[in-house]
């Protein structure tokens, strides 16, 4: 039994959606970045908080406030590659999750006052909402039928009939997964000189995940108990540093870097439903390793003019560093590392609107033994437009819009794929000292 789920559990811990540069870890972590994913220069909004924490050191004196969302709108899907099952599955056989997010907020304070800077936010950083394959997957389908039919078996029931039974649990089965790590930096900057300015910030994160299958199927409730699905919740925290350097060596250039170090998290069960979630030894009180990796965050920016800024920015995940495990084992998931490039153009139209876009592409950890079936793991291209509108002193309001392209993998006999379009919005409030 205990290989039931196992790759259905598995997939909790990496439920990430949109983009996930170091396999679990967030690159969208404001609104701001839709319209632009070149971040790693920001300098003077309170989103700098979450890219370049030292380039709050170079905001104009006051209180900054910004809140945001972001609406996502996904579909991934798997198409079945192997050994038709008679039955149940069939070459070609196509799976998918169609679960949008409507809520993927972001927050940050900023407190700027002389050569000093102090800063909060809340924001996701990794994971990020649910998937839901309301026909099953590739995966758990055999391993539901095969599961279940041995288990049947086992108990005394003739073998016709236990593979009816679970076929028609298998055929009848939804998943359900829900992944979202909450991030929050809090910490201070300091401006040496019209040059040089630093920061330090303390990186909390808390971790949520739940997964559970049921079925509609009548023999579920007799395989699975009076509960009507099988799963667990978890949850865990931890704590990581930030550091970070800006520089302005000549008028019009920015110079940024930044890095985070290894959080190092346990994720414990606390709580389980259903007869088949005890036969994987998934108990409540057991702790597993979910570690987001380490970073590094570059960044490139200069003011060709007064109107038109350009900027790339480069960043890399150290996801072989971290020990991420599943409920079932704290074995490493053995992701590559990762990295991304991008650039973008932000032009100030007129006093009140500026427009920006970018580009953005993630080289992805996947590799012959490490991916994800539920949450696809691929590389990308983000390509994102939108505008700042000051509609009066101190307010701005951000809209932006992005595409991602992936591009299709083959792994274990399936081949992964997704779409992903977001739309954000965002406030920011300056309250002048």
């Amino acid at each position: 039994m205990k290989k039931i789920f196992a790759s259905a559990i598995f997939s909790a811990v990496f439920a990430g959606i949109v983009f996930a540069g170091g396999i679990d870890s967030k690159t969208n972590l404001s609104s701001g970045y839709l319209r632009n994913p070149s971040r790693n220069t920001e300098s003077a909004r309170p989103e700098a908080a979450l890219y370049n924490i030292a380039g709050t050191g170079f905001m104009a004196d006051g209180l900054y406030l910004e809140v945001g969302n972001q609406f996502v709108f996904k579909n991934y899907w798997h198409n079945y590659n192997g050994t038709t099952i008679p039955g149940l599955i069939t070459n070609g056989d196509k799976f998918e999750d169609k679960e949008n997010v409507f809520l993927y907020p972001n927050v940050e304070a900023v407190y700027k006052h002389g050569p000093f800077g102090f800063f909060a936010t809340f924001q996701v950083a990794g994971g990020g909402g649910s998937l839901e394959y309301k026909d099953g997957t590739a995966v758990t389908k055999p391993l539901l039928y095969s599961g279940i039919s041995a288990k049947l078996i086992a108990a005394g029931q003739p073998a016709a009939t236990a593979n009816a039974i679970a076929a028609s649990i298998a055929n009848a089965h939804d998943l359900k997964v829900y992944s979202v790590t909450y991030g929050e930096n809090i910490g201070a900057s300091y401006k040496l000189n019209d040059m040089f300015a630093f920061s330090a910030a303390v990186r909390l994160l808390q971790a949520n995940q739940r997964m559970s299958l049921s079925s509609s199927a009548a023999a579920w409730s007799t395989v699975n108990g009076s509960s009507g699905e099988t799963g667990y919740k978890a949850s865990g925290f931890g704590i990581g540093g930030v550091f970070g350097i800006h520089a302005k060596p000549i008028e019009g250039l920015d110079v940024a870097l930044q890095y985070k170090t290894i959080t190092k998290m346990k994720v414990k069960i606390n709580s389980t439903d259903g007869n088949l979630i005890t036969g994987l030894g998934i108990t409540e009180g057991k702790k597993f390793d979910s570690d987001m990796p380490a970073e590094i965050n570059a960044g490139v920016g200069y003011l060709i003019s007064k109107p038109l800024y350009i900027n790339t920015s480069f960043n890399y995940y150290f996801n072989k560093q971290a020990n991420i495990g599943s409920a079932l084992s704290t074995t490493n998931s053995d992701y590559n590392n990762t990295w991304e490039w991008g650039g973008g153009v932000d032009y100030t139209i007129t006093k009140t609107v500026l427009a920006s876009t970018g580009v953005m592409y993630s080289k992805q950890g996947h590799n012959d033994k490490a991916n994800n079936p539920f949450s696809p793991v691929l590389n990308c291209v983000n390509v994102g437009l939108g505008v700042e509108v000051t509609p009066i002193d101190d307010l701005k309001i951000t809209v932006g819009g992005m595409y991602a392209k992936y591009f299709e993998e083959e792994y274990s006999s399936l081949k992964l794929n997704k779409s992903v379009f977001m739309f954000s919005l965002g406030a920011t409030y300056r309250f002048a000292l």
